[in-house]
């Protein structure tokens, strides 16, 4: 190691400071003299000393591979009092397509990935609540010498920040690497720029390398300084500067620092920047959990043995008495429920098998660490290494018989089993985060009362403007013109007890709750209590031709898919409908397949939500169709239709034509139009809940009718072509065409798809 650089035995403990030799310090150097002294931190020094407030904080992490260190980096950060609002990542190593391997709650995730050869790669975890944009010309690959990823947060009132984090490929040439540096951050001083990352390139310069001088003289020209003076790298052999932050605000509110974490053999840096903008978080207000115990669900049970129904009985209107009964269950609930607070912030949530006792061994492994990094002496670094070693083994095997346990405990269950397994390999459960705005158009919606409402109105909406556009003339002939009237007529059977007890059984123990917040877990438990007053409802509402309305509300939960997270156009709708609503609908479907099945009114065609059906038929049919075409020395052309949102744009007017000509008719068809019409859902994000709004179109989304609606809806489609070939699973239509000659094929396929009866 060079004289230059020489680390004394003393440790500030207050501020967690290295001691130097006055003489090599390179707070002396000439590039450090603008700037405040650059310190050491243990995280509870940083959450003692550093003032947050208004401060807009970042950190850098070398990770050296997020699938070996991700849990321990988000473990980390939570430890800290406030979160920070830019995380950066260098030496990723992520494979494209993992990217959802690595989410941090309360973080949007941007990453930056080798393309030719492994390692490298850089990412940003940047607040949600923080408006940003990724800047394409500053995020780039070159290969062999450097990733960079880019963003630009909006401080609306002031200067933009431009935030990037880079990774230099070791043993390239700096010169290189300076000129691009040059070409990316020159005549950028109109904007507060932060640049952290790894660059492996020694500041402190002992052997006054002139390639490193150069390059130092260079960030100097563009008016970007460091804010780390002190190595980063630290072992018993030498010490190096290698990750930075370099900045061009030079104002006295800046402070960064070195934070004494073990996660790879790079310590994290650290800045804070008091620019007088408050991150507008959503409040920790305490978070309460309803949970219901098996003690608790025995004694609702009982009242509900107990209770007198007389007030359900009494009323012949099936909306009426179905609310008296949701009235006096929801009441019982409640008194039988018991609301609990949720702690949040637990650090080892990922973790389960983190005891007690391995949390106090961990805190030991990072006091040994401390103690190495502030005597560097072969003792030390032994102790530190044997300790954490032994730690490592132990905590392999604590995962391991853990998982095993659980296994073994859901052998029985193929669910089960396969919950575990995805726990595992995707790195435990997935949560369903958004960001703290919205764009709509060119308005940004901050609220989440506004956020729930335009997403609702989103939903609500899409199936009417994507019907708007269908062309359909003349629909008494093309409703009409394809299915052959059944002249027979479906009825309605009286609901028996055990016909209730037999599908509630069947149905899966979900604890998604409805818009009353009855899960179905709860309603199996209870069951014998309220099978009566149920039979009673459900026998009014088939004699009445009536679906209860209390029933046809849905929660609506927003589901991410892809792209730009700030677009309502990117997330999906998942519908929770009414428990009770599910048993009814189960009821009505036994009645329905029967009359379906007995008459064969659904094509032959379709293999979709069908029982003795499924998509391994449908492809056998379809092989089969082609291999005979081969065989027969045939072209086969095929089309495959996917029909976008087509559950939500089927027609109400339509579907009751269709059905009635199939033999759905009088209080049967009267049931079914109650069913499908005047139906109502709200959005509901954690606890901000949406107005109610009216669905004008579509079957329901998540219910067990509403595939059965859609499929008789499209039933018809195969007979509007005697030449072409359908085989149809729901909505995903293929067909195929075949013939001697492959130009003839073509000109009836583009004929045949032509013909304007099409459904």
């Amino acid at each position: 190691m060079s004289d230059r650089f020489q680390v004394t035995n003393q440790m500030d403990v207050e501020t967690g400071t290295l001691g130097y030799d006055s003489n090599i310090d390179p707070d002396c150097n000439f590039f450090t003299k603008m700037l405040k002294d650059c310190n050491y931190y243990t995280m509870e020094q940083f959450n003692r000393n550093i003032e947050r407030g208004k401060n807009i904080a970042m950190v850098h992490f070398n990770s050296r591979s997020l699938y070996a260190n991700f849990q321990f980096i988000k473990e980390y950060i939570a430890q800290f009092n406030q979160p920070f609002d830019v995380i950066a990542i260098s030496e990723t190593w992520i494979n494209t397509g993992k990217e959802e391997d690595f989410e941090i709650e309360g973080y949007e995730f941007l990453h930056l990935d080798r393309t030719n050869k492994k390692g490298g790669g850089v990412a940003l975890y940047v607040d949600k609540n923080l408006r940003f944009e990724k800047m394409s010309r500053m995020t780039r690959v070159v290969d062999g010498v450097m990733e960079c990823i880019t963003v630009e947060i909006n401080m609306k009132k002031q200067k933009n920040i431009i935030v990037s984090c880079i990774y230099r490929t070791p043993g390239s040439k700096i010169e290189t690497f300076k000129d691009i540096m040059e070409d990316l951050y020159t005549n950028l001083n109109q904007k507060r720029m932060f640049i952290c990352g790894d660059f492996n390139i020694d500041l402190l310069n002992p052997n006054h390398n002139k390639s490193i001088e150069e390059f130092i003289d260079s960030m100097y020209c563009m008016g970007l300084f460091p804010l780390i003076t002190r190595p980063t790298r630290i072992t018993t052999h030498g010490a190096t500067l290698l990750d930075n932050i370099f900045t061009n605000v030079m104002e006295e509110n800046i402070k960064g620092g070195i934070l004494i974490n073990d996660i790879s053999d790079h310590l994290p840096v650290f800045v804070t920047y008091d620019c007088c903008y408050k991150v507008h978080r959503n409040e920790c207000k305490t978070i309460y959990k309803t949970i219901r115990t098996e003690k608790t669900m025995q004694c609702l049970k009982n009242e509900l043995i107990k209770q007198d129904w007389t007030i359900v009985y009494k009323h012949k209107d099936v909306n009426k008495a179905y609310e008296a009964f949701l009235s006096i269950f929801m009441a019982l609930l409640e008194k039988n429920s018991l609301l609990i607070e949720v702690n949040r912030k637990d650090k080892y949530t990922g973790r389960p098998w983190m005891t007690k006792g391995l949390q106090n061994a961990c805190k030991k492994k990072n006091t040994l660490y401390r103690d190495f990094i502030k005597k560097r002496t072969t003792e030390s670094e032994k102790k530190y290494k044997k300790y954490k070693n032994k730690l490592t083994n132990i905590m392999r095997t604590c995962k391991k018989e853990y998982f095993i346990k659980k296994l073994e405990d859901n052998k029985d269950s193929m669910k089960g089993i396969w919950k575990v397994l995805n726990s595992i390999i995707k790195n435990g459960p997935r949560t369903n985060d958004y960001p703290g705005y919205f764009m709509e158009g060119t308005n940004t919606i901050t609220k989440m009362n506004e956020v729930v409402d335009g997403f609702n109105d989103f939903f609500v909406n899409i199936g009417p403007k994507l019907a708007a556009e269908i062309k359909v003339d003349m629909i008494e002939r093309d409703t009409g013109g394809n299915i052959e009237r059944n002249a027979s007529s479906m009825f309605l059977r009286a609901v028996e007890e055990k016909e209730i007890y037999d599908i509630v059984s069947g149905l899966k123990n979900k604890t998604s709750t409805d818009c009353h917040d009855i899960d179905m877990v709860t309603v199996k438990r209870v069951i014998d209590g309220i099978v009566k007053p149920l039979q009673y409802i459900f026998n009014l509402s088939f004699q009445e031709g009536v679906f209860p309305q209390k029933m046809k509300v849905a929660k609506i939960i927003p589901i991410y898919k892809s792209g730009e997270k700030h677009c309502f156009t990117n997330y999906r709708p998942v519908s929770v409908l009414s428990q009770f609503s599910k048993i009814l609908e189960k009821l009505f479907l036994k009645r329905f397949d029967n009359f379906v099945d007995k008459h064969e009114l659904l094509a032959n065609c379709q293999y979709g939500f069908r029982n003795n059906r499924s998509t391994v038929l449908a492809l056998m049919d379809l092989m089969e169709e082609i291999t005979e075409c081969m065989d027969k020395k045939k072209y086969a052309l095929g089309v495959f239709l996917d029909l976008k949102k087509a559950f939500d744009t089927v027609d109400h007017k339509i579907l009751i034509i269709k059905l009635e000509k199939y033999g759905f008719r009088g209080v049967v068809l009267d049931w079914i139009k109650s069913y499908v019409m005047n139906r109502q859902q709200y959005v509901q994000i954690n606890d901000f809940k949406s107005k109610l709004m009216d669905i004008e179109c579509g079957v329901p989304q998540g219910s067990v009718l509403g595939p059965k609606m859609f499929i008789m809806y499209i039933n018809d489609i195969c007979k509007v072509s005697k030449i072409l070939k359908f085989v149809i699973f729901a909505d995903d239509t293929n067909i195929l065409c075949s013939g001697v000659e492959f130009q003839q094929v073509l000109e009836v396929i583009t004929q045949e798809l032509d013909i304007k009866e099409v459904v």
